[in-house]
């Protein structure tokens, strides 16, 4: 009987607002069978872009250091597949080509630049397959927010919204807090998901804000998925956390134990982000997953 398993090697990249990602996995059958290997560096390219609808030179060449460091690691073990998308700070940029030519010419890299549709059904596709009822995503990115509602047969709702944590930080938390004005802008973007509060579904948050909360609360000296991945976070948690957050400079912030330095700057526009879309949604707790864009792009060809 002939063998007609397809077993291949995949690597995928997400270049986010705010932080840039490897994921390196066995496929077979369109199947991940074995995770090698995932690496995450914040590297800002959508620094000052919500203002300037420009990609600043200092982001790009930090990206595409980055960029440069996975593909070695994508040659060392030896990858048949690779594929990278770009996200709110690329799609909104005036100069994306200008990027995008230039990873190409300096990694080899070949970037598709997707719609917030498309990243939010790659989001939703990666965290479905732990559930068996109806659910809520959201991804919360620097630039923009992804809402996806449905099961593993049908999604009924996506969306994507222009408000991450890079994007309300810059807005509103830079020289002195403007919180009701924030709240105000975050809640009139995203009123029209007020509708599905009534709605039976478990709210599941994805991305870094999310699961840097947990981490936070579990006091993580070093970053550990399975402790993370379905985690019930309460409002209380979030709250608690929020707490510690406001009471420290952005150095002492950076100490935090579950903390990446390099979050601290935007985890307090990001934590009030996620206060809003749970009271938008009336959900007093969320279920975070681990399982995310970069899945979805790893099972979806």
């Amino acid at each position: 009987m002939i063998n007609t398993r397809v077993k291949k090697t995949r690597a995928v990249i997400d270049i986010g607002t705010n932080s840039c990602r490897l994921f390196i996995a066995c496929m077979e059958d369109g199947k991940i069978t074995n995770k090698i290997l995932k690496l995450m560096e914040i590297t800002r390219l959508g620094q000052d872009v919500d203002k300037t609808r420009i990609l600043s030179q200092d982001a790009m060449d930090r990206t595409i250091e980055t960029l440069k460091f996975y593909r070695k690691k994508i040659d060392d073990y030896g990858v048949e597949e690779v594929k990278v998308t770009a996200t709110s700070a690329t799609r909104d940029s005036k100069n994306r080509e200008e990027f995008i030519s230039r990873v190409k010419a300096e990694t080899n890299l070949e970037i598709h630049c997707i719609t917030g549709e498309e990243e939010g059904r790659l989001s939703f596709s990666g965290a479905v397959s732990e559930f068996d009822e109806k659910i809520m995503v959201f991804d919360i990115g620097g630039g923009s927010t992804e809402f996806i509602l449905g099961d593993k047969n049908n999604i009924e709702y996506i969306e994507s919204f222009n408000v991450g944590a890079v994007r309300l930080g810059e807005k509103f938390f830079k020289e002195k807090e403007e919180l009701l004005n924030g709240e105000v802008w975050v809640k009139e973007i995203l009123k029209k998901l007020s509708k599905y509060k009534d709605q039976s579904f478990k709210l599941v948050g994805v991305a870094g804000t999310v699961t840097t909360h947990v981490s936070v609360l579990l006091e993580m000296e070093e970053y550990d998925t399975d402790r993370i991945h379905m985690y019930r976070l309460t409002k209380k948690d979030i709250l608690k956390n929020l707490d510690k957050f406001s009471k420290l400079s952005l150095e002492e912030r950076k100490k935090i134990a579950g903390l990446h330095p390099k979050r601290a700057e935007v985890i307090i526009p990001g934590t009030y982000l996620l206060l809003w879309i749970m009271e938008v949604l009336e959900r007093d707790e969320i279920i975070v997953s681990e399982a995310d864009i970069l899945e979805g792009m790893m099972t979806n060809d």
